[in-house]
């Protein structure tokens, strides 16, 4: 399980054994991914059990210097095109300050 969360890709999903699936998300938490594995577990199995679907917002602490290292462990690449993507998010942030 991509060394047991550790190595966070963006999105994470899991799946039953019959490929349904029980959880996504756009950006992966541990914490959640962990909570959710373990409500899970503690759900009771069978017939008189049911899920349906369901969207959640939830808030992710930012850690810059943790998202820094995982960019460069994802190679030069990702480092350039984040650091490209951020100039964009500012130029777009400037001009819309600029048109109102």
């Amino acid at each position: 399980m991509h060394r047991a969360y550790g190595l966070l890709p963006n999105m994470s999903w899991v799946l039953d054994r019959g490929g349904s699936i029980l959880y996504k998300a756009m950006w992966t938490s541990a914490a959640h991914i962990g909570d959710f594995l373990e409500a899970q577990a503690a759900r009771p199995a069978g017939p008189a059990s049911s899920t349906f679907y369901a969207e959640l917002l939830a808030p992710v602490a930012r850690d810059r210097e943790a998202f820094q290292r995982g960019l460069e462990r994802n190679g030069p690449r990702a480092v350039a095109e984040f650091a490209r993507a951020e100039q964009i998010w500012a130029e777009r942030a400037r001009a819309a300050r600029r048109s109102t």
